[in-house]
């Protein structure tokens, strides 16, 4: 039909519930402009052109009137300067081109911005909130979407709190890091843990928990998890001494079984290391097979690089260890701990084939703090962070076995690229506090893993308020 041609005088929008609003109409020839329209809500509303102000209507017609959206997918840290994509849409779907945006963060100690959406709708702020709450994005004087201020330290609920052995505990930390499904479960023993000591970063590679179990006899509770996982293989870490042959049998019955296993540990070292690979870089950490904190020190940071752990006698290389280093095509070591753990003769050997360094301190703290220190500055670092228990000799008890929580946790934060550290029962090692206090911007989530008797509840207390930010 031929369009509206003749004078007008004024225009008025009726909105579903029949409120009539008069507004100002110019043009001529079949174009005209309404004026200062603001259309509070969306929906359908009735546009009728009169002659004169409310006099005869001359052309009618429908205003759709759509809600404006926003797709927000992050969040603010507070003290946390942080890069947002937002893109803003009707609520059919169509961009909102060269649109007029405020990012209000008033509320979470930031300013107030104006941006302009771009031709596909988006636009990009960035932020430091200094408080929790929310920041709004504002359109036309309407709220469309809201970005929540996340702290920028969350304490996650401690893993193992009650549990009342190693086999428990490792039960506790498979259930919270892997679920049914997971094709692979590494087995160790219980009460020693020299085989295990390489095992984080084939744990890391496979994907698997690591379990525990008596020697001699399978736990029940070990093979009730490695069913209720789904596990379909199991890897023995450790010769029949330390996994007896009665337990690779009863097992062989319903999974495939592979047994890693030497003489010593620094052979099943060797095996695993086989199995793990070598990184881009072609680089080992090599730990005394009887200096345990130093070898799980590095466990997680290895696991997450793809390199192998091997282990050594303090004043001579064992052969397993020599063809490793040869068969991985190794060109740099990094030896864990100090002169009274890996001699300078064994330094010397070494670097007449490998570059070599040395990361070692006057204690098992220390060393951890010095490995902390080297890969921090060369690398992303890693979170979460998972504090437990550094008794993982058989000395550091009066009586019973050895903690397993810092080689479970271990496997348990590579899992999850996040780092393990160490802590006696009671207090804080300063080289420790040190580390987290400098840090602790890093940290955005920690959690405790193991017995309240282990690492006491007081101590968690003053991890928790030394790391937040």
């Amino acid at each position: 039909s031929d369009p509206f041609t003749g004078s007008v005088g004024s225009v008025t929008i009726t909105d579903s519930e029949g409120v009539q609003r008069l507004f100002p109409i110019s043009g001529s020839g079949g174009n005209y402009t309404i004026s200062n329209v603001t259309l509070e809500n969306a929906g359908d509303y009735q546009l009728v052109i009169r002659q004169g102000a409310m006099g005869t209507a001359l052309a009618a017609g429908t205003i759709t009137v759509l809600n404006a959206k926003s797709i927000i997918t992050d969040s603010l840290v507070m003290n946390t300067n942080k890069t947002i994509n937002i893109k803003v849409m009707d609520s059919a779907g169509n961009p909102l081109v060269r649109k007029s945006i405020t990012v209000d963060g008033t509320a979470v100690g930031a300013a107030d911005s104006t941006y302009t959406t771009l031709s596909d709708g988006t636009f990009t702020f960035t932020m430091t909130p200094t408080a929790l709450g929310t920041a709004n994005i504002i359109y036309a004087g309407h709220v469309i979407g809201t970005i929540p201020v996340l702290p920028a330290y969350t304490q996650n609920a401690r893993i193992g709190g009650t549990t009342e052995d190693n086999v428990s505990l490792a039960i506790a930390i498979a259930q919270s890091g892997w679920t049914m499904g997971t094709p692979y479960v590494i087995l160790s023993r219980d009460d020693q843990f020299s085989d295990a000591l390489a095992a984080v970063p084939l744990s890391k590679k496979l994907n698997a928990p690591i379990l525990m179990t008596d020697s001699a006899k399978l736990d029940d509770r070990t093979l009730a998890e490695i069913r209720t996982l789904g596990a379909k293989n199991i890897y023995l870490v450790g010769g029949t001494v330390a996994i007896s042959q009665g337990i690779q049998d009863s097992l062989s019955n319903e999974f495939t079984v592979t047994r890693l296993a030497g003489q010593q540990g620094y052979d099943t070292a060797a095996l695993i290391s086989s199995n793990v690979g070598i990184d881009p870089t072609h680089t080992v950490y090599l730990a005394n097979s009887h200096a345990i904190p130093d070898a799980i020190a590095i466990s997680s940071f290895a696991a997450e690089q793809g390199i192998p752990i091997l282990l050594t006698d303090r004043d001579q290389l064992p052969a397993s260890t020599i063809q490793a280093l040869i068969d991985l095509g190794v060109n740099n070591v990094v030896l864990l701990g100090g002169t009274a753990v890996i001699s300078t003769s064994v330094e010397n050997d070494l670097s007449s084939n490998y570059s070599v360094k040395r990361w070692g301190g006057y204690d098992r703290y220390d060393t951890q703090n010095i490995i902390f220190q080297n890969l921090f500055s060369i690398q992303t670092p890693q979170s979460p962070l998972y504090l437990t228990s550094g008794l993982v000799r058989q000395d550091d008890v009066s009586s019973g076995k050895p903690y397993a929580d810092a080689l479970l946790t271990a496997a348990l934060a590579a899992k999850n690229g996040g780092f393990a550290a160490m802590l006696p029962k009671s207090y804080i090692p300063l080289s420790l506090r040190y580390f987290l206090l400098y840090n602790k911007g890093y940290i955005s989530k920690a959690a405790v893993v193991g017995n309240n008797n282990v690492v006491s509840k007081d101590l968690v207390q003053q991890l928790q308020q030394m790391l937040i930010h």
